[in-house]
């Protein structure tokens, strides 16, 4: 029986890392074709939503940004949604709009309410259109826009992301990790639709909207799911490249993996209906991504102790058991050395420090729950 269970679990682990990003790679090769984007007199209304908690050090950047947007003046309005901001986001923000030929209002909202309650009352408050969401620290290129409004002219599409790109990574794990994020979105559109979207900015049809509980932790995953599984269709554009500003360091990173832990195993429960047989490609995809990053910090443990409990009886599980060791003790070299570890040895380290901070934002969350509503990771929050 233990052997069994070792088995399993080294297979799906094995299965999560390597068998499934292979076969999104293949699956990639088909990926759909993009439409072309529309004539100025077919372009839709847009209302671009920001929401904000203390953003002064991007705020500037943001709305020069999406001044710069090529898209009709007369068709875009931008909502900055200032969330309890106690440094000057708000004051800065209506300082840098008196000289931006751009239609932004400012709210400053008190107190804070996080970032669900304020998505929630904002996206009620507009009528028609598409809605697009984008992080203050996001800077999109000049024809986001434009070729994002362009899949809707699909009356089944219910939302479209772009794609990621940091504009430095704080290590090369962390890049490496953002490739492979990419390489996923790309794969898992070919089989029938991206599981989530970039939360940095993407775009939906506001019939296409419900609005989320207040405590939802990852709504650029929840929300797009819940319109896929209301019968709308999801796309993701990979010319779209959109480039985080915000760098990060160690604390945020794993500040970060704790957050998205938690919110993956929120997810789990909350889109049970995704891991049906119907949704074809869609239930293989969250079964092998999501759902297995979920329990992956305990299938590694559990196949360790396997292992070891197993050596003695067996050559077989004493080699595995010499395998894990070793990978475990080079990931933890590459600790050791932050600033001189190799490529290979940054990676093992972001992959093990990954593992150990979702483990715990996974039991964190089943354990403790949310005592107050999820903010953005700052890099203030984060040495807190």
């Amino acid at each position: 029986m233990l052997a069994t269970v070792t088995l399993g679990a080294l297979g799906l682990a094995a299965w999560h890392h390597a068998g499934w990003p292979l076969l999104l790679r293949r699956a990639a090769r088909r990926a759909p074709a993009m439409p072309a984007p529309l004539a100025d007199a077919a372009l839709p209304l847009v209302t671009l939503v920001m929401p904000a908690h203390n953003e002064a050090e991007f705020v500037v950047a943001k709305l020069r940004n999406l001044a710069a947007l090529d898209y009709p003046r007369d068709r875009l309005r931008v909502v900055l949604a200032c969330d309890g901001c106690t440094d000057a986001t708000v004051a800065l923000a209506r300082a840098a709009l008196a000289g931006l030929d751009l239609d932004c209002e400012v709210r400053d909202l008190r107190p804070n309410r996080g970032k669900l309650a304020v998505l929630n009352e904002t996206i009620a408050g507009i009528s028609q259109g598409v809605v697009a969401l984008s992080d203050v620290s996001a800077m999109l290129p000049a024809d986001a826009l434009r070729l994002a409004v362009a899949h809707f002219a699909d009356a089944g599409l219910g939302a479209v992301g772009g794609t990621y790109l940091l504009s430095r990574p704080g290590s090369a794990g962390e890049a490496t990790y953002w490739r492979y994020q990419v390489a996923v979105k790309r794969g898992e559109a070919a089989l029938g639709a991206p599981l989530g979207l970039h939360g940095a900015f993407w775009c939906f049809r506001r019939e296409a909207w419900a609005p989320l509980e207040a405590d939802t932790i990852n709504d650029d995953f929840i929300m797009p799911m819940r319109m896929h599984l209301a019968g709308w269709r999801l796309a993701y554009d990979e010319r779209i490249r959109v480039v985080e500003a915000e760098v990060a360091d160690a604390a945020l990173e794993a500040r970060r993996r704790r957050r998205i832990a938690a919110g993956n195993a929120q997810q789990l429960w909350r889109l049970l209906g995704l891991l049906h047989p119907r949704q074809g490609g869609v239930a293989l995809a969250f079964a092998s991504g999501k759902a297995l990053r979920v329990l992956m910090p305990f299938l590694l443990v559990l196949a360790l102790l396997g292992s070891v409990a197993l050596a003695a009886e067996s050559t077989f599980f004493a080699v595995l058991a010499g395998c894990e060791a070793f990978g475990i003790g080079l990931a933890l070299l590459g600790v050791a050395l932050p600033d001189a570890a190799p490529k290979p040895l940054a990676v093992l380290r972001y992959l093990l420090v990954g593992h150990l901070a979702s483990g715990f934002g996974v039991a964190r969350y089943l354990l403790m729950r949310q005592r107050q509503p999820w903010r953005r990771a700052s890099p203030q929050a984060a040495r807190s």
